[in-house]
């Protein structure tokens, strides 16, 4: 792939990013995990709160491609048992609702409980969360687009 600026070849250039779970797992001790968590690759459970795991597109202007960030949001109990009773089946038309980013993603300041509205997929696609905070840079990116160049920085 070639950088927009100076025509450089960049190589070959990640479009993803993703959390294996939420921030506050990830800083629990081992025992702690055991004792307070339960948690898979999309579900997870914190003492008595829930989170899922989903995707934030961002789309790459100048390309078909958009940048995806793998994300944990804590979202209300009763939507993730909704969500648990139904993981298999198509729940694109089930209405949207609000969640909290649950990482802290690079690039981006105050990312930790930035709103979300949640969309579910159907039976073989995670959530996608769109940000709602208009003040904050990626719901404008996510509505604006990033260049390829902000992708590279990310790395891979």
């Amino acid at each position: 792939m070639k950088c927009g600026c100076c025509g450089k070849d960049i190589g070959d250039i990640s479009f993803d990013k993703s959390y294996k779970m939420p921030d506050e797992v990830w800083a629990l001790s081992e025992a702690e995990k055991e004792e307070r968590t339960q948690i898979d690759t999309d579900l997870c459970r914190l003492d008595e709160r829930y989170f899922l795991r989903g995707v934030a597109y961002i789309p790459v202007t100048g390309t078909e491609k958009s940048y995806g960030w793998g994300v944990w949001v804590e979202v209300p109990e009763e939507n993730f048992f909704e969500y648990v009773e139904n993981y298999e089946n198509d729940n694109s038309s089930i209405p949207t609702f609000k969640g909290l980013v649950a990482n802290k993603i690079p690039s981006y300041e105050s990312t930790l409980n930035l709103p979300v509205q949640v969309q579910l997929g159907n039976e073989t696609q995670r959530p996608t969360f769109t940000f709602t905070d208009q003040t904050h840079l990626l719901t404008q990116e996510q509505l604006s687009g990033i260049c390829i160049e902000k992708v590279h920085s990310f790395g891979g």
